[in-house]
């Protein structure tokens, strides 16, 4: 297969199902997005739930969906950037860059991050993120500023 700027790029079913995942996130539907975990699936971001309520390494759709809840209530996303995304072997590592609002503090964080999911038969088995949590956790509190993102 040929595109236009020649030889056209296989994308892998890891991928299609990252991509999936991706546009269900950027739509805020829930359900979608659990549609792409297994049941036993982990999702992990790292940082205190105390402090920043959809941090912790949660198991399973109801883990997931707690994680989500409170980060759609909490977060306003005002602009998104992804990188090139690549597979070894049903891991796809996604890079990117995000501008948010974080409610109630109002603070705006810069940031950017790396997504590693693990994908089987279509399905993500396993999503972490590393970011600056610090930085995240600061912004949602209304604290002042880490040298790694910044915010406004």
């Amino acid at each position: 297969m040929t595109g236009e700027n020649g030889p056209a790029a296989m994308t892998s079913q890891a991928i299609v199902t990252v991509e999936a995942y991706l546009d269900a996130f950027g739509a805020r539907d829930t359900e979608n997005i659990l549609s792409r975990f297994t049941p036993d699936a982990t999702w992990t971001i790292p940082g205190d739930p105390a402090l920043t309520p959809w941090a912790g390494s949660l198991p399973g759709p109801e883990g997931i969906r707690q994680s989500l809840t409170a980060f759609f209530e909490a977060v306003e996303p005002l602009a998104f950037a992804l990188g090139t995304m690549v597979e070894v072997d049903g891991h796809v590592l996604a890079p990117g860059r995000y501008t948010s609002r974080f409610h109630p503090s109002e603070h705006v964080l810069d940031s950017e991050m790396i997504m590693r999911f693990a994908v089987t038969d279509g399905l993500i088995t396993d999503y972490r993120v590393f970011e600056d949590s610090l930085g995240i956790t600061r912004a949602y509190r209304g604290e002042p500023t880490t040298r790694t993102g910044t915010y406004r």
